[in-house]
C-alpha cells in the first residue's frame, strides 16, 4: 500500500520506518457531548480500520440539547499539535471542520504551507445542528483565499456553499453554479451536499471537467448531530485505504446513510449518528 502513496514526501521521524498501517488526521473542533467534531471523526477512522490523529482548533461544551461555550485555541498549541503529528505519523488523507475564527484559519493555512497534505478533504463547518454559529460570517473570505487552494476536495452543504459563494443555492442548477464557483476558487473537486433537497439525497460533484450526481433515497438527518463530519471523515478513511475519489464518496454516502439509519437515541435533544453502525447498533 505504501506505493499507492508514494506522492507523500518522507517526514523527518525521529526513528526510521515506513508506516504500514493507514494513518488519517482531522483538525477539527471537540464536541463534548462525542456526536460530531474530533469524536465523530475518530470513532469513524476506527471503525473503517484508519488511525486517526487529530488536532484540536477549538473546545466546546455541548450536549444533545445545544452549546453552552466555545474556546478557540491558540496559535502556540494549534501548531504544537499539527507539527507532532506531522513529524512522526505523517497522515495520508486528511480532513479539516469547524475552525472558530478567521485567525484559526490563517494558522491551518501557514501549517499546510509548511508540511502539506495531497489528500486534504476541508468541510466548511459553518453552524453547528443547534444553531450555534461556529464560524464569523466574515471568516467566509478567509476560506476562499486561504484553503480553497489547499483542498482536494471541498465539500459543504447547500447553506455553507450559498456562504461560500454569496448566492442563493437551492435546487440543482444552482448547486451546479455554486460547485463551478467553489471550483473556480482554488478546489481541486467539489462536492456540494443537497441532503435537503425532496425526497431524494443529491449530492452534486465537480472537476472542472464535468459533474457527477449522486442520488440515494432520503433518510430523515434533521433530527440527528454529526452526519457532515462522519460524511467527510469516511471519505478521508477510505483515500487512505486507497480509494479513488469517486469510490470513497460512493462508498461513504452508503456508510452515512447507515450511521443516519441506526442512530440511537440519546440524550434530551438531538441524537447523534453512530458512525459505528457497522460493529454495533
Amino acid at each position: 500500500m505504501s506505493d499507492i502513496f508514494s506522492f507523500f514526501e518522507k517526514p523527518k521521524l525521529a526513528r526510521d520506518y515506513d508506516a504500514a498501517f493507514p494513518i488519517a488526521l482531522t483538525i477539527a473542533g471537540s464536541d463534548s457531548g462525542g456526536g460530531a467534531g474530533i469524536q465523530a471523526d475518530l470513532k469513524t477512522f476506527a471503525a473503517l480500520e484508519v488511525f486517526g490523529t487529530s488536532v484540536l482548533t477549538m473546545i466546546t461544551a455541548q450536549n444533545t440539547v445545544g452549546v453552552s461555550e466555545i474556546c478557540v485555541l491558540d496559535e502556540q498549541i494549534l501548531r504544537a499539535q499539527y507539527n507532532a503529528v506531522m513529524t512522526d505519523l505523517r497522515p495520508w488523507a486528511a480532513k479539516t471542520g469547524a475552525m472558530g475564527s478567521n485567525t484559526t484559519i490563517g494558522i491551518v493555512a501557514e501549517l499546510l504551507e509548511e508540511h502539506p497534505i495531497d489528500k486534504l478533504v476541508v468541510d466548511p463547518v459553518m453552524i453547528s445542528k443547534h444553531g450555534e454559529q461556529l464560524l464569523p460570517d466574515d471568516a467566509c473570505k478567509a476560506l476562499r483565499e486561504r484553503l480553497m487552494d489547499k483542498a482536494f476536495l471541498v465539500m459543504p452543504n447547500r447553506h455553507e456553499a450559498a456562504k461560500l459563494t454569496g448566492r442563493t443555492v437551492e435546487g440543482p442548477t444552482s448547486m451546479k453554479d455554486a460547485a463551478k464557483r467553489i471550483f473556480d476558487f482554488g478546489a481541486r473537486n467539489v462536492l456540494i451536499k443537497g441532503g435537503h433537497l425532496e425526497k431524494i439525497v443529491r449530492d452534486f460533484y465537480y472537476d472542472g471537467s464535468g459533474f457527477v450526481e449522486f442520488g440515494a433515497d432520503r433518510v430523515d438527518s434533521g433530527r440527528l448531530h454529526g452526519s457532515g463530519c462522519v460524511y467527510a471523515a469516511a471519505i478521508v478513511a477510505r483515500l487512505c485505504l486507497g480509494d479513488e475519489l469517486l469510490a470513497a464518496i460512493e462508498f461513504s454516502r452508503e456508510f452515512i446513510s447507515g450511521a443516519i439509519e441506526k442512530a440511537p437515541k440519546l440524550g434530551a435533544g438531538i441524537s447523534p449518528v453512530n458512525p459505528m453502525h457497522r460493529l454495533w447498533e
